[in-house]
């Protein structure tokens, strides 16, 4: 089993998010092949445990946003790919200089919910990520244009673990999977 770690911040735009929601602290995304889909193992702050499922067709849909709002952060007269490449890069070259992260385990408790929409909204140095399910079900997620890059990396290697179609990914992200194993992650300062 793959499993990949990413640490995130408690609050969007400085302000805490209703209690009602689940503040992701750390997830580990693992492809579960029983349901075909992408299961967060996620944690907050107090240590409460819930399990996300993501399928497919709606992560197929999430990635483009992620990959054009990296993109329109190109230099102009720069070519695109080749400053996307080089910044994944150095991402991943900061992530293996971090200790390994012990992954997010459900367990018998732990609820689990199927996300059925994700909005969302800029920040000013990335993306602040709201998951939803039913009427009871919502998480965030605050993410940092390095943590963005980070999350494509585990999207793409659960992708290639579930052997589904890469061609939703850049061509930037490289052809290889980086960071695969357990405890991939990076931590925000």
């Amino acid at each position: 089993m793959m499993d990949q770690k990413l640490p995130i911040q408690e609050t969007v735009g400085g302000a805490e998010a209703p209690s009602s929601t689940f503040l992701m602290q750390t997830f580990t995304a693992r492809y579960d092949a029983i349901e075909d889909r992408i299961c967060l193992n996620a944690v907050d702050a107090s240590g409460a445990k819930q399990a996300i499922y993501l399928t497919r067709r709606l992560m197929d849909q999430i990635i483009p946003v992620v990959v054009k709002h990296l993109e329109e952060k190109t230099p102009e007269g720069v070519p695109a790919d080749l400053v996307q490449s080089m910044t994944q890069e150095r991402v991943r070259l900061a992530r293996k200089s971090e200790p390994p992260a012990e992954p997010v385990q459900a367990d018998f408790e732990t609820p689990r919910w199927l996300c059925t929409t994700i909005q969302m909204q800029k920040q000013p140095a990335g993306l602040a990520v709201t998951l939803t399910g039913d009427a009871t079900c919502k998480a965030q997620i605050p993410l940092a244009d390095p943590h963005l890059r980070t999350v494509l990396d585990i999207f793409r290697n659960s992708y290639a673990k579930a052997g589904w179609d890469l061609r939703v990914f850049p061509d930037w992200l490289g052809s290889e999977q980086a960071g695969a194993g357990q405890g991939a992650q990076s931590r925000l300062n």
